[in-house]
């Protein structure tokens, strides 16, 4: 007989997470990392139809957009706009997360987002004198995403 409710261990945690950034050849352990949202956003179009009133929907394209704060501790998104701005080229990202909660029977989810770019802004310099922490928010797209490690379904599902 099924189990009739999801146990609530299962639930993972956002908080125990990883993430790593690498820029050219260099990985970074984002330690500094406050949040990361990763999202692909599948692109439609209306297909209308003879003999029914309701019109389908069909599948065009996609885009995956990611969103990190970060505490502005270290100045390696700093050192991407600077070489934009004096090259016109953007050093390769590449953005890893790793979802792994001990308490849940679902074990690890890896993504590894690649060939990311930076859209918007990059904070360079926060002065204020209410205090505060130095942390930014900064958003991009990547190209592709993989996943080497994929949550365990679980029985009861």
């Amino acid at each position: 007989m099924p189990q009739a409710y999801m146990p609530a261990n299962d639930a993972p945690s956002s908080k125990l997470a990883t993430a790593f950034v690498t820029i050219r050849d260099r990985r970074y352990e984002m330690l500094n990392m406050k949040e990361f949202e990763g999202k692909m956003n599948i692109k439609t179009e209306e297909v209308p139809t003879l003999g029914r009133t309701v019109n389908g929907r069909k599948p065009v394209g996609a885009e995956i957009k990611w969103k990190a704060v970060v505490y502005h501790c270290a100045e390696i998104f700093d050192e991407v706009a600077e070489t934009y701005k004096n090259t016109g080229l953007m050093p390769p990202i590449e953005i890893q997360t790793t979802n792994e909660d001990p308490a849940t029977s679902i074990g690890r989810s890896t993504k590894v987002y690649t060939d990311c770019i930076i859209d918007g802004d990059i904070l360079l310099s926060l002065l204020n004198a209410e205090g505060g922490f130095v942390e930014q928010t900064i958003e991009g797209y990547a190209m592709d995403f993989t996943r080497p490690e994929k949550y365990k379904t679980p029985d009861y599902m």
